[in-house]
């Protein structure tokens, strides 16, 4: 999530940032954004302290027996109770609507970063062994596979294009790596663990899924709310659905936070 006071401060960085990400210049739509919630939220606060100003003299009034005064005093407090209400519901929003930005858009690469059109221009930093050498041409796992147990038919069949289906040896196989993994790990005193499956947003929110792949993860509703989901969404319209993680880091990430660990 983007920091507002740095782009208030840095405007041309941050755009010359998101340039080298391929993203068009955002700072002057964000900080109008932020203007104007800034410019709501005043008048908020004037109208809030105004209120509570005048229901304090109200009772100076009375007591020292202009009614007139009070009188008046007590139709400006009316008129302020009218008023905030829209004042603070679109401050609310306004809120809403900047934390949305700051959030869905993507992260300023570092200095150090190449710039770059596509993966052909990536730089290699580090390698580490040798890539094996065969004295035969391996065959791709789409060659070996199905006489092995690894259905692409059935798994397209059920589930569409690159789902598989797998049989036998094949199906024992990814279990008995399941498993090695796991004995290997907790060997060298690492915690198995078994997190829950649905989180709520502000899980997926911490670990940087949501809001920019709000479209791509699955998601359940206790509002039995399934809008469509093409037009981008606030903030505040996914904070009551549940959604199924894509990976355990999303439950074991959160499963410290808010917590300093030593």
């Amino acid at each position: 999530m983007h920091d507002i006071k740095f782009i208030r401060e840095n405007p041309e960085a941050f755009d010359a940032g998101l340039a080298r990400r391929g993203v068009e210049p955002l700072s002057a739509q964000i900080l109008a954004l932020d203007s104007e919630r800034r410019s709501v939220a005043t008048r908020m606060q004037e109208a809030q302290s105004r209120r509570n100003d005048a229901s304090k003299l109200i009772g100076a009034a009375m007591g020292r027996g202009d009614k007139d005064e009070a009188e008046r005093l007590k139709a400006e407090v009316a008129e302020l109770k009218d008023t905030l209400p829209a004042l603070e519901t679109e401050e609310r929003e306004l809120t809403q609507r900047l934390a949305d930005e700051l959030a869905r858009h993507p992260n300023l690469p570092a200095a150090d970063v190449p710039d770059g059109e596509d993966e052909t221009q990536n730089v290699e930093v580090s390698r580490w062994g040798t890539p094996r050498k065969f004295n035969f041409a391996p065959k791709e796992h789409a060659d070996l596979g199905p006489a092995l147990g690894l259905d692409f038919e059935t798994g397209a069949l059920i589930s569409g294009a690159r789902f598989t289906f797998l049989r036998g040896q094949m199906a024992r196989l990814q279990r008995a790596l399941g498993q090695f993994m796991l004995d290997k790990q907790t060997a060298n005193e690492f915690i198995e663990c078994a997190p829950p499956l649905l989180v709520k947003y502000d899980a997926v929110f911490g670990t940087g899924q949501m809001p920019k792949f709000a479209n791509d993860l699955f998601k359940t509703s206790i509002r039995g709310d399934f809008d469509d989901d093409s037009t981008p969404k606030g903030l505040g319209y996914y904070e009551d659905l549940r959604w199924l993680i894509p990976t355990a880091e999303v439950s074991l990430t959160n499963s410290v936070r808010e917590q300093i660990l030593a």
